[in-house]
């Protein structure tokens, strides 16, 4: 699939009455847009099905961190490792994701990580230089839908978010 394809089947899902939550589900891999029919989804199982992928992986690498699926902690490190399915890039790009793993909060609690789907770039190096991002989101759903475009704020506020590029995407 070309990162335009990616990025409309991201932005299919916009402007629908979309709910939040973890695990969720999503519409057949095999849709080409989000139905106007109600569906809760995270994160995960958003970008999963705007790639066209199941959130459950049959990969070494992804059994060894979580028992094989595609989530924020798993393609987290995988982006930092590039041993499974992406790689971590410097400079952003339509078509690549931002990310951040599972982590542990000042309340002493574990909060899940996020990931979403960069849509524009300003040409700058880093989360600085993503101006949109689709994803879905517990904050978006408080504001109206899950899945919304926004910028990269979330990501710019913890330290170890990275930006990642999934291997079978192929730049326009």
């Amino acid at each position: 699939m070309n990162a335009s394809t990616l990025i409309l089947r991201a932005k299919s899902a916009l402007e629908k009455d979309v709910k939040y939550k973890s695990p969720g589900k999503a519409p057949p891999i095999e849709a080409t847009s989000w139905p106007n029919s109600p569906i809760a989804t995270d994160c995960s199982g958003f970008l999963a099905w705007c790639l066209r992928i199941s959130r459950k992986i049959d990969h070494p690498f992804y059994n060894r961190i979580n028992g094989g699926w595609f989530e924020t902690t798993a393609v987290h490190a995988d982006g930092r490792a590039s041993v499974g399915y992406c790689s971590q890039i410097n400079k952003p790009r339509p078509g690549a994701m931002l990310v951040y793993p599972d982590y542990l909060g000042s309340d002493n609690r574990m909060h899940d990580g996020h990931m979403g789907l960069v849509v524009e770039v300003n040409g700058g190096s880093g989360i600085d230089g993503v101006t949109g991002i689709v994803h879905c989101s517990v904050g978006n759903d408080r504001n109206g839908s899950a899945i919304q475009e926004t910028g990269p704020g979330i990501w710019k506020a913890k330290a170890n978010s990275i930006i990642v590029w999934w291997d079978g995407i192929i730049e326009d």
